[in-house]
């Protein structure tokens, strides 16, 4: 929960800056209402999980079960004391087929103040569930860590220790950070719209890409889902430790803010399911964006597993090993963001790349089904 409230700076996105891709869509229909709803009854059925109750124990081994059920390997607990208590963050970790040593984090807290916290953050907590159930056997590029922090309601305390103790010393290569919390948005409410965070605060070092990032996100909610999306300033939540010592963070919030939030009425009743399974939906298209997640390629896919490209560094023209039957080519910069796209309707041997500016780029051919890095001189 956030303890202190700003305004909102909004402003319209355009979604037509980024594309759909079919992949992800065909993943992201796989999220499932009911689903969503039986993890969140079984959240919410443990009751209060203050840090050190049973509630909380026993929330923390659930949820442990859940990823072990899902086939995760890499799970980890982190023992963090709160105010003499003691609470565990669960760290499970996906690995990346490119990039194994550079990280996406996922997280939400699950440790609840004076209420079962079906909110606040349970619609977290089953979001990343979720998400861990569909993208498992999907390979990335990126290496994935899907965390609930614990001391979240005490003051981001687990959070903080993982900063302290785990990101830091071992000097970890996150590229984002996206936290969920509080995205069940209030029942018998009109709730269309997804907040999404960006880092406005000191230092600023990190802020530009944390803005990439969060453009980013709310051009592909509405590819992927029904919600529209506003951008607010992120605080008071898990990323923030993260983002003082200069990690780009992004993240979710509810438009709708709930009353019941630190009650004993933060129950399913008093939420909108539907408004948190669309979130689910964006939040696991997101995460399939961050990571560069890939189809596997099939037998006829395979034809094209030996292409080459050259010259690399290329300067000008960029040439394919073999004739492209009709490919769909996407350039991508190094943040992310698409700089060329072109459906060819004729074959192909070479593309010219004189309008690129120098840099790291990524092209991809056929739907990100194939994708080399270049850089343009």
């Amino acid at each position: 929960m956030k303890y202190i409230f700003l305004p909102l700076f909004v402003f319209s996105i355009n979604a037509a800056a980024q594309e759909l891709n079919p992949f992800y869509q065909s993943v992201v229909e796989q999220v499932k209402y009911d689903s969503v709803h039986q993890k969140l009854q079984k959240f919410q059925d443990f009751g209060i999980k203050t840090v050190g109750s049973s509630a909380h124990n026993n929330t923390f081994t659930w949820l442990k079960s859940y990823y072990t059920t899902y086939g995760y390997t890499n799970i980890e607990q982190q023992s963090v004391n709160v105010y003499g208590n003691i609470g565990y963050n669960l760290i499970v970790t996906k690995i990346g087929k490119k990039y194994p040593e550079e990280f996406i984090i996922i997280d939400g807290h699950y440790d609840t103040l004076n209420g079962p916290g079906a909110n606040d953050n349970g619609s977290g907590t089953v979001t990343l569930l979720e998400i861990a159930r569909l993208i498992k056997d999907i390979e990335t590029d990126y290496s994935i860590k899907f965390i609930h922090f614990t001391g979240e309601e005490r003051g981001l305390i687990g959070s903080q220790a993982y900063v302290n103790q785990i990101a830091v010393p071992q000097n970890l290569k996150i590229k984002a950070v996206l936290n969920i919390d509080e995205v069940g948005g209030v029942a018998n409410k009109v709730n269309s719209t997804i907040v999404c965070e960006q880092d406005e605060s000191n230092p600023t070092s990190n802020n530009a890409i944390s803005a990439e990032l969060t453009n980013q996100m709310a051009n592909i909610f509405p590819l992927y889902t029904t919600l529209k999306t506003e951008i607010s300033n992120a605080y008071s939540s898990d990323y923030m430790p993260f983002q003082a010592v200069g990690y780009p963070i992004t993240g979710l919030f509810e438009k709708n803010e709930t009353p019941y939030a630190h009650t004993s009425q933060d129950i399913i009743d008093n939420l909108d399911l539907n408004y948190l399974t669309e979130v689910a939906k964006g939040a696991l298209a997101t995460l399939l964006h961050f990571s560069q997640a890939q189809e596997k390629l099939n037998v006829k896919e395979n034809a094209i597993s030996t292409l080459q490209i050259y010259p690399n560094p290329v300067l000008k023209n960029l040439y394919f090993s073999q004739v492209l039957q009709q490919p769909i080519i996407t350039i991508y910069n190094a943040a992310g963001k698409q700089v060329f796209h072109q459906k060819y309707q004729t074959t192909v041997s070479q593309i010219n790349l004189e309008h690129l500016t120098s840099g790291i780029y990524f092209v991809n051919i056929n739907a990100s089904q194939y994708t080399f890095k270049i850089l343009k001189k």
